[in-house]
């Protein structure tokens, strides 16, 4: 009878010779075992992609190869896959850190897992995403940030990337040169906004009360603001005298103003969300799908800062519409105010109303998103609010600059880090959201 191979031999051998290509196309060395392996195909050593010097620095790797067919629980998204309990045992003794590739060819998916991070049962269930996990370049980073010294248990490797530009999510505020000051007969704001409606339907915002003292940037004798306070008594004061006080209290009153003052510049072009606290972009008035027009990192482009999502069963009904926004929060650093700008999303029915899916699909979009996206909703933020001619309606400042009493911003430039953060790095989960699912960025 003739010797034969069987069809799961060939297959073996078909995985193993793609991961080992793909190994090398990231630059690194991979060393296949022997004939006598009992449950790791190999070894990947990481090779430093500057100096093309071996560091010594391993992973054991087993391949886990199949013709075809879904994994479990597998969905556009994600997979699991459970291990044996035998080799589980085994990775579990060995001195370096064990990966599985799980291998299709049908599809030529390749996909990843350290076997440190598999859960229950027995620590047998790998659970993959397949854009975090996926077995290409982009795995590079994380290949080395797991890869340890033979002889040193647990040393690091740091990314292989060079320094790249960290963007710092804030925006300096330039404050007016003054405030005003001023006594009013009304201990709150509550009781005083009362009183102004009875003057004005629509009166100004930019002011806060509190313990009978009003404090705004702009004159209060030239609006409906002179009903709430005793006129002989408004002050126009320098405006470090109130933005750098000592005491908490007033820094906090501080940030009410500051918020105030935000809120009415942005008043007519960007919509307000209670419940997230962000402002985003509202539907355009003869339609609803909006594209925003700005200067990225290197060149002119655009953004559909409003998205209409139709109904696939009836495309003349919208199942629901995607803006994008942003959560603001002022710091004060030594003698300096800034805003953070944290991107985000606002999800409504029809463009005005909300949906009631809304934070589900936040959460799912967020695990979705990578660091290049998050800068580059950052950086549209920036050049929306520090740009003159930012705004797609009316101009957040004239063409002559701010007027009196309105706050200003200026961006802040970019640092060099001396090592690049790995893209994985940046996505962690946020112990506070485990039932949603909603990823935080955090470095």
């Amino acid at each position: 009878m003739a010797k034969t191979y069987s069809d799961n031999q060939v297959t073996g051998r078909q995985g193993e010779a793609l991961v080992k290509a793909r190994i090398h196309a990231m630059g690194f060395a991979f060393n296949p075992s022997d004939s006598m392996e009992a449950g790791i195909d190999g070894t990947i050593e990481i090779r430093d992609p500057v100096t093309k010097a071996a560091t010594g620095r391993c992973i054991a790797v087993q391949v886990k190869t199949t013709q075809g067919g879904a994994y479990t629980r597998e969905t556009a998204s994600s997979l699991e896959y459970l291990c044996e309990p035998e080799d589980v045992a085994y990775w579990r003794g060995w001195s370096l850190p064990v990966i599985v590739v799980l291998v299709r060819l049908d599809d030529e998916s390749f996909y990843w897992k350290s076997v440190r991070d598999a859960g229950p049962p027995d620590g047998r269930r790998l659970t993959i995403n397949k854009q975090a996990d996926a077995f290409d370049r982009s795995a590079a980073d994380a290949l080395a940030a797991l890869a340890v010294d033979t002889d040193r248990f647990g040393v690091w490797m740091p990314p292989l990337r060079g320094g790249e530009p960290v963007h710092l999510n804030l925006i300096r505020i330039e404050l007016p040169t003054t405030v005003f000051t001023a006594a009013s007969p009304f201990r709150g704001g509550r009781e005083a906004r009362a009183e102004l409606l009875r003057h004005d339907p629509g009166p100004p915002d930019e002011w806060v009360l509190r313990n009978n003292t009003l404090v705004t940037f702009r004159d209060p004798r030239a609006s409906a603001l002179r009903h709430i306070v005793d006129a002989d008594t408004v002050e126009e004061e320098p405006i470090e005298t109130v933005a750098f006080p000592d005491d908490e209290v007033d820094e906090h009153r501080f940030i009410e103003l500051l918020g105030r003052a935000l809120r009415t510049q942005l008043d007519g072009s960007l919509w307000y969300e209670k419940d997230q606290g962000a402002y985003y972009f509202p539907s355009a008035p003869e339609g609803v799908a909006v594209t925003y027009s700005y200067r990225s990192l290197k060149q002119g482009t655009s953004a559909d800062v409003v998205s209409v999502y139709k109904d696939r069963k009836d495309e003349t009904r919208i199942h629901f519409v995607r803006h994008h926004a942003f959560v603001p929060r002022f710091w004060r650093m030594g003698d300096s105010w800034y805003l953070s700008v944290t991107p985000t999303y606002v999800f409504t029915r029809d463009g005005t109303k909300p949906d009631r899916f809304g934070a589900d699909r936040l959460a799912k979009k967020k695990q979705l998103e990578k660091n290049s996206a998050i800068i580059g909703q950052f950086v549209m933020w920036r050049h929306f609010l520090c740009a003159p001619d930012a705004k797609p309606r009316d101009d957040l400042f004239d063409a002559a600059g701010p007027g009196p009493g309105a706050i200003r911003f200026v961006p802040v430039e970019a640092l060099r880090s001396p090592r690049a953060v790995p893209e994985r790095q940046w996505r962690t989960r946020d112990p506070e959201s485990k039932s949603s699912g909603q990823e935080e960025l955090t470095l």
